[in-house]
């Protein structure tokens, strides 16, 4: 009896082991679920016809991705940590209560564990800030918010967490204040509502959420919006990405809010989805052309806005290229980023050109640093030229910098990321020397150097 129960058990095992193969060979691969970025199919030879030493590896890597049944597990794998641990199988996922899921890379923005440096703070806004000046010289109007964290509205469906004093959010929202950009706060905007406007199973607001989103920013911009109050109802509809990610083979279902009308507005040209980088819409909206800079949380808010603006260009493209104002041509522009994100902000300054700038009350001592710099033809704005570097030297937490080219002057992005002092300008001359300023312990310093003689395109 023993014996045949060992023998039972073994035939058991085995065939456990090679179910995931006949089923990938008999029913096909598993494909991804959610973001997945699977492996791709190894290949013997790499492109440059040289052999691939990693072939075998890259085997593996690929089966492990593509089995059969590999979602079903998956999804058994997260239930049973979920119910008997109250853990996540997912890194990417961190566990609440009463079935809330949170993206776990929100809870260090909330406790204060990833914070943006002071330095940081005034890059972006000061980044914004030109921005800001570039679209009011152009006759237009010009608004920057923040899609705040669900863990950060809602901390009370995830347990016990001590949020910080200072935040991302809440630092840069002062150096917004002290740079004079137009803020939209959504964080104040929704803690005024009772209703909960993101989704239990899933990152983003609701459609009734992203309502709300867009009367703050039409009031931002001087006007005004009535998305919030249009009435509509709840269906059980929704798989949160969240879920998605957790439970790939069977996701929550969850509410979302529907319009008793939908918005009314056309796709200039076909899209694939919300999550496109880029759409074109036409409406009947009276409130002008729109050019707005979005992600993720835009696949909701992007229909609203198209309702309301005549024309409207929603860019995901990163750095924003100012230059699409052209396009429409835009006279609103409005940039819209999740609170988990908004450090990019200080990696990626602005495709624009630089504004001009009267140096003459400058006066700079040579410093003994070094700098780099590189120059190269802007693909994204033709006729410019994108000078770039980082000076190896410190500088005032709120020190611009100044950029001095072939005898004109201009203010360069300061970048917020990087060893010693980073910066970009867009300018449309060429010369042999550029001289950068900065500010240090008061007082202003310069750093001098030769360009490149050949100027590559930049892509």
């Amino acid at each position: 009896m023993r014996k045949k129960f060992l023998f039972l058990f073994v035939c058991f095992f085995f065939a456990l082991c090679m179910l995931p193969g006949l089923g990938t060979l008999f029913l096909g691969e598993s494909q991804a679920a959610a973001n997945e970025v699977l492996s791709p199919k190894p290949r013997a030879q790499k492109p440059d016809g040289s052999w691939n030493l990693s072939y075998f590896s890259d085997v593996a890597d690929y089966f492990s991705d593509h089995f059969a049944f590999r979602q079903e597990l998956i999804t058994v794998d997260s239930c049973l940590k979920a119910a008997v641990f109250h853990t996540s199988s997912q890194e990417q996922v961190a566990l609440g209560k009463d079935g809330w899921l949170f993206y776990a890379e929100t809870l260090d923005d909330y406790t204060g564990a990833r914070l943006i440096t002071e330095r940081e703070a005034f890059c972006i806004a000061r980044s914004l800030s030109l921005a800001q000046e570039y679209v009011k010289a152009h006759h237009g109007e010009f608004v920057f918010t923040i899609a705040p964290n669900k863990l950060s509205l809602y901390p009370q469906y995830y347990g016990d967490l001590e949020r910080a004093d200072v935040t991302s959010a809440t630092r840069l929202a002062q150096a917004l204040e002290l740079e004079g950009v137009v803020y939209a706060n959504l964080f104040q905007r929704f803690s005024q509502e009772e209703e909960v406007l993101y989704h239990k199973t899933d990152s983003h607001w609701t459609y009734k959420g992203a309502a709300l989103a867009h009367d703050a920013v039409l009031e931002a911009l001087g006007t005004s919006g009535q998305a919030f109050s249009k009435p509509g109802t709840y269906e059980k509809n929704h798989q949160g990405d969240l879920s998605v990610m957790l439970y790939p083979a069977s996701p929550v279902i969850e509410d979302q809010f529907r319009f008793s009308e939908e918005p009314q507005f056309t796709y200039v040209s076909p899209i694939r989805g919300p999550d496109d980088l880029r759409i074109l819409t036409s409406s009947q909206g009276e409130k002008g052309n729109l050019l707005m800079f979005r992600d993720s949380f835009g696949n909701t808010l992007h229909t609203l806005m198209a309702e309301s603006f005549g024309n409207a260009l929603f860019s995901r493209a990163m750095p924003y290229n100012l230059g699409f104002m052209k396009e429409l041509p835009a006279d609103h522009v409005v940039v819209e980023i999740v609170e988990r994100n908004v450090g990019l902000l200080a990696e990626n300054p602005f495709e624009m050109p630089s504004p001009s700038r009267s140096l003459e009350e400058i006066s700079g001592l040579r410093q003994n640093a070094e700098a780099s710099v590189s120059m190269t033809a802007s693909a994204n704005l033709p006729g410019y030229f994108c000078v770039s570097g980082q000076i190896s030297d410190n500088c005032d937490t709120d020190s611009p910098i100044f950029l001095e080219l072939a005898g004109k002057q201009y203010e360069a992005f300061p970048v917020g990321k990087g060893e010693g002092i980073p910066f970009a300008a867009y300018v449309s001359e060429t010369g042999e020397q550029v001289r950068l300023y900065y500010r240090k312990g008061g007082e202003w310093a310069f750093v001098e150097l030769n360009l490149p003689a050949s100027v590559p395109v930049k892509e």
